[in-house]
């Protein structure tokens, strides 16, 4: 919601609470960064969040 909606008197849409599918993501195996369930992409022979395997992939292109 920005200014101008704020100015227009435009009311806020209430956020809905995630599914159980959108919770988990292509994969059920663990991330091998944060340890957490529910990644999304298989990078180096193991399964990465999004966000977890772009600071892997900074850091590894970084070493070289």
């Amino acid at each position: 919601m920005g200014l101008l909606d704020k100015l227009t008197g435009k009311k806020e849409e209430p956020k809905k609470p995630k599914t159980e599918e959108e919770l988990f993501g292509k994969y059920k195996e663990a991330c091998a960064m944060c340890g957490g369930s529910g990644t999304d992409k298989k990078w180096a022979g193991q399964y990465w969040h999004k966000k977890c395997l772009r600071g892997a992939k900074k850091g590894a292109k970084k070493m070289l």
